[in-house]
C-alpha cells in the first residue's frame, strides 16, 4: 500500500540526455546546455558527473560555468546508418553538428544527433549545412512519459 504522504508524478517529457534541457511543455523551447571553462577557452556538453575542467586540468570545482548552445550549427560529419538494432528504422543519418556557445561565438561543441528532413544519400548531404536542433518526442517509456530526443533538421 502506497504510502498517504507519497504524491503520484504525472507522466511528462523526460529527455532521453542530461544535456538536453526542457524548460517548458513546448518542445520548440528546448536547448543543449553546455559547460565553459572559467576563460572561455574550452566547452563541453554538460554531464553531471563533468566536475573539473579536462582541457587545462584546473581541478577548482568551480571551474565550469553552465551555458546554453544556440539552436544552430553546422553539419560538420556524418553517416548514414544501413543496419541497427530491431525496431530501429534504416537508413537514417547520424550526424555531428558543431553548435556555438551562446556569449562565445568561436566556442562550438560538437553534438551527436540524428540528421531529419534530408535523403539518406550522399549527395543529398552537404557538409557545412545549416541545421537547427529540434525536440521530439520519439516514444513513451515504462511510466507513460514522453521520451523526447535532440535530432537535427536543414534550414
Amino acid at each position: 500500500m502506497a504510502d498517504a504522504t507519497e504524491q503520484k508524478i504525472e507522466p511528462g517529457q523526460r529527455p532521453i540526455v542530461d544535456y538536453l534541457e526542457l524548460p517548458s511543455n513546448d518542445l520548440s523551447d528546448a536547448y543543449i546546455k553546455a559547460l565553459v571553462n572559467k576563460d572561455g577557452s574550452a566547452a563541453f556538453l554538460y554531464s553531471p558527473t563533468r566536475r573539473f575542467d579536462s582541457s587545462t586540468g584546473d581541478l577548482d570545482p568551480d571551474s565550469l560555468q553552465p551555458a546554453r548552445l544556440e539552436n544552430e550549427g553546422e553539419l560538420w560529419v556524418y553517416t548514414i546508418v544501413h543496419q541497427s538494432f530491431p525496431g530501429v528504422e534504416t537508413p537514417f543519418i547520424g550526424a555531428i553538428v558543431d553548435v556555438p556557445v551562446q556569449g562565445h561565438p568561436d566556442l562550438k561543441v560538437a553534438v551527436r544527433a540524428n540528421l531529419v528532413g534530408v535523403e539518406p544519400e550522399p549527395a543529398k548531404i552537404e557538409l557545412g549545412m545549416k541545421v537547427r536542433l529540434r525536440a521530439r518526442a520519439a516514444r513513451k517509456d515504462k511510466e507513460g512519459n514522453d521520451v523526447v530526443i535532440p535530432e537535427f533538421v536543414p534550414i
